[in-house]
């Protein structure tokens, strides 16, 4: 698993699933959605915690005879890239 905003791969299974593990309690995970087409399929996903506050989450996932093998990430907290004002007259907020 890659994760490039924070630059850190996680190597193996084994860690993986402790990093996971080890995350603060007080989280979910809400699917927003899933698409599928070979073998790569991409989530997008909301994780609530109760004191972190609210992040979403891309995933690239690679997977082959049934298994993911591979995985990119890119992880983002709610509001933590604010609209520049020289914008305001393009967009309208989510």
């Amino acid at each position: 698993m890659e994760w490039p905003v924070s630059a850190e791969r996680i190597e193996g299974r084994a860690d993986f699933v402790s990093v996971n593990a080890e995350y603060p309690e007080g989280w979910s995970i809400e699917v927003i959605r899933v698409v599928a087409e070979g073998g790569t399929v991409v989530s997008e996903v909301e994780v609530p915690h109760e004191s972190m506050g609210v992040h979403r989450a891309v995933s690239l996932w690679t997977v082959r005879d049934g298994r993911i093998t591979g995985g990119r990430e890119y992880w983002s907290a709610l509001g933590s890239d604010p609209s520049p004002q020289w914008r305001a007259r393009f967009v309208r907020p989510l």
